[in-house]
């Protein structure tokens, strides 16, 4: 029997999820996604005859691919998806011709993904934003066109709100839902989430609000958080090597280990660095996760090796879903990207430079391959300090960073492994924040730059030299354990630099000890306490 794939993608999921002001209403956002995608297609193809548990393929992330008998079967469900999905979003969702399945359904997958990308070129039912001389936009987005004056959230002035915020933030306000539930019960348990606390739950330290950034920001002395950004490698092309059964299990499993390799470094957090007063708190936030996308609020002090420890769950429960499903030769890997910022930074512009760094992760996991490397994850940082907004590129034949970071223990002229950065941390604890501060003077942009000069390096190694010394009059042992991080997180030879060979850059030289002092606060080992640092 002749059957037809129509193939359905949500336009600019980030942008309708990140529309809004307030966080609440970001994961209101991300709620109202998932249950769209939960309810809604199963709902729709049952009144059309279908069978959702036999037609519908992937139900998840914004994505649809679902089987009719009849090719007008087809058109008219999506016809009524994308009105749905209209009036509950104020967005649109692109649909596909619907494809002929030909008794090749990995061949038809790919005919209706071209065909979705063409669709999504042109939009034939676009619609203008209505225009009128005298208006109210909303308070939240700063766009949309304001329907309502009210105090939204309690002990708060009122405001205009358009509808489509309303309604993120009706999801929020209706409790977790489906999209935070299925975190937090990977972190606690069923019989836990029913004690369980999180971000944003109930007020605390006198508080006038409910605040999820206050929350995570009490992990910090000095207030900052961190934000982790991940994308799965390749998995388009992982797709499309899947036959209907595979796809429909990959969609499900996807979601599903991802939450998990996230709630593997939360609870970590939870048992060794609890804050006093809150007893079953989980101290993480997912404010995107569906799919292979993650994005998520999470406390500073152990930023980088939580991305870490995600990394290397992600890495290992879906191999073992591939191998689950038939997909024996895919080496699963993903990239990470990590921002600390203090807890009044504008999340919307922490996303914006996170993707910048995502891609830069994503583009050193393509090199690794393209130079008959083994596939790796790879995780780039970035710590926003005091106003910085941006940070400048850096570039040029000397550089003080060696970012990204892969995963795997071996290091060669890409890179090093992140590990080897934590684990210097830990190494260099007990070093007073004045050699510190010396140290990272030294490494300084402007004054790195000028080592392209033979005579400027000469008095630059002069400088480290007599810098290392004072550190074994003080201490032999801190002498030791400084040479050997610079070694380390450097080259072997007398200068301590490290070549570099990434694509598009000719070759150059960094060193990691820069990235190390720069994310100082913010590399703490999960499996340790904060006390265990001070104590030196």
């Amino acid at each position: 029997m002749t059957r037809y794939l129509l193939a359905a993608e949500a336009d600019k999921i980030q942008d309708f999820i990140f529309h809004s002001s307030r966080l609440r209403e970001v994961v209101g956002g991300s709620q109202l996604l998932t249950r769209f995608c939960e309810d809604v297609p199963s709902y729709l193809l049952q009144q059309c005859g279908g069978d959702p548990e036999r037609d519908i393929i992937i139900k998840d992330g914004g994505g649809l691919r679902v089987l009719f008998d009849y090719k007008e079967a087809a058109e008219s469900f999506g016809e009524r998806l994308a009105e749905v999905y209209r009036r509950a979003t104020g967005s649109s969702l692109t649909l596909a011709e619907p494809v002929e399945v030909k008794g090749c359904f990995e061949q038809a997958s790919k005919e209706a993904e071209k065909k979705l990308q063409q669709a999504k070129l042109w939009q034939k039912n676009w619609q203008s934003q209505e225009q009128l001389p005298h208006m109210a936009l909303c308070a939240s987005c700063g766009t949309g066109l304001a329907v309502s004056h009210r105090a939204y959230y309690q002990n708060e002035e009122k405001q205009y709100f358009c509808v489509y915020c309303l309604n993120k933030g009706a999801e929020q306000k209706k409790g977790l839902g489906s999209f935070l539930a299925g975190f937090f019960r990977e972190v606690v348990g069923e019989e836990g989430l029913l004690q369980a606390d999180w971000p944003g739950k109930k007020k605390r330290r006198e508080r006038s609000e409910e605040d999820q950034l206050e929350d995570i920001a009490d992990y910090d002395p000095r207030r900052y958080v961190a934000y982790l950004l991940a994308d799965g490698n390749d998995m388009g092309r992982i797709f499309d090597k899947c036959n209907s059964e595979q796809m429909r299990e990959l969609s499900e499993g996807l979601t599903r280990e991802i939450r998990r390799a996230l709630a593997e470094p939360t609870k970590r957090i939870m048992e060794k660095n609890q804050l006093d007063d809150r007893s079953g708190f989980i101290p993480v936030l997912p404010l995107i996760l569906g799919g292979d996308d993650l994005f998520a609020l999470l406390p500073a002090p152990w930023a980088l090796d939580f991305a870490r420890c995600f990394c290397r769950e992600y890495e290992s429960r879906m191999a073992a879903e591939f191998n689950r499903i038939g997909l024996h030769e895919v080496v699963p890997t993903i990239s990470a990207a990590v921002i600390v910022c203090k807890y009044t930074h504008p999340y919307t512009l922490a996303r914006t430079v996170g993707e910048g760094r995502l891609k830069e992760a994503k583009r050193f996991c393509k090199q690794r391959i393209f130079d008959g490397g083994q596939p790796c994850s790879a995780v780039n940082f970035e710590v926003a300090r005091g106003g910085q907004l941006v940070s400048e590129p850096v570039n040029g034949e000397v550089r003080p960073t060696l970012r990204p970071y892969c995963l795997n223990d071996d290091a060669d002229d890409c890179g090093l492994s992140l590990q080897r950065l934590l684990e210097q941390r830990w190494e260099l604890r007990s070093v007073p924040n004045k050699r510190l501060a010396e140290l990272q003077d030294l490494y300084d942009v402007d004054s790195v730059k000028a080592l392209r000069d033979p005579d400027q390096l000469a008095l630059w190694q002069g400088k480290l030299e007599r810098l290392v010394r004072r550190f074994e009059l003080r201490s032999k042992d801190q002498g030791k354990v400084l040479r050997t991080t610079l070694r380390l997180l450097g080259g072997d030879e007398g200068d301590y630099w490290r070549k570099v060979d990434r694509y598009p850059d000719q070759i150059w030289y960094g060193h990691g000890l820069p990235d190390l002092l720069n994310a100082w606060d913010f590399a703490l080992s999960l499996e340790k306490s904060q006390r265990e640092y001070e104590e030196g």
